[in-house]
């Protein structure tokens, strides 16, 4: 019976976190990581949402590539990719908390400026995606969770609906790719791990079509203050998951 239990949890996770991805851009990890280290533990939970979040991206990604920002992405990837790999390899061998405590400070303070009148004012070079990227690509290997930090930034830097949806997500599927080769050479990819991945990612699939459905229906002046609702949630997740 908890087996049954267990299972059933991780897929409602998996749907909910992903279904709020398609129209968040970030969620899926937040929402389905927590349930993933409780059934499989840390160690085989961050290459399984590896794997989900792949499918998942670049089904966004595909959905909504007539309005990417390619220039955001190539800029996103020269941080991201490198930034990935160092930590890729740092996870094998660390603890995270202390990194999730400051991660989850340092997402609410940021919140808290962008709300205060030197925030709303301020814009960002699209240069200033390589080190948005680095950060991204580093809490993705590290802790699982790519998309909220970045996610701020891209508001900043004027993408809104579909263009914000499908350049993020472009950006952090890239980061799977070079978790995934570290995850493998180290062992990680176990053939449950590699069926667990593929079978979430489904589940990602069908989070970025009823993502976009929903997405149609959020007016563009809502959007910004709902994405900003789920930054304030995830920072208080990453404290609480400290």
């Amino acid at each position: 019976m908890e087996e049954i239990l267990k299972i059933i949890a991780v897929l409602t996770a998996a749907t909910v976190g992903f279904t709020i991805s398609g129209v968040a851009g970030f969620g899926g990890g937040l929402v389905a990581l927590p349930v993933l280290v409780w059934v499989f533990g840390i160690k085989e939970a961050v290459p399984i949402i590896s794997i989900a979040q792949l499918f998942g991206t670049a089904s966004r990604a595909w959905l909504h590539h007539h309005v990417i920002d390619w220039k955001v992405v190539r800029y996103f990837a020269i941080g991201s990719i490198p930034m990935s790999v160092l930590g890729s390899l740092i996870f094998i061998s660390i603890n995270t908390e202390m990194i999730v405590r400051i991660l989850g400070v340092t997402m609410l303070a940021l919140v808290v400026y962008t709300r205060l009148p030197i925030g709303r004012n301020f814009k960002i070079n699209v240069r200033a995606f390589v080190p948005i990227g680095g950060t991204a690509g580093f809490g993705s290997a590290f802790l699982g969770i790519p998309g909220p930090m970045a996610s701020l930034f891209y508001l900043q830097y004027g993408l809104i609906s579909g263009a914000y949806v499908g350049t993020s997500a472009l950006g952090l599927g890239a980061i799977q790719i070079p978790k995934l080769i570290i995850f493998s050479n180290e062992g990680l990819l176990t053939t449950r791990v590699l069926a667990l991945g593929m079978v979430l990612g489904l589940i990602g699939v069908f989070g970025a079509y009823m993502g976009k459905t929903i997405l149609k229906r959020v007016p563009e002046q809502v959007f910004s203050r709902m994405i900003t609702a789920m930054l304030l949630i995830s920072g208080f997740m990453f404290l609480i998951r400290a």
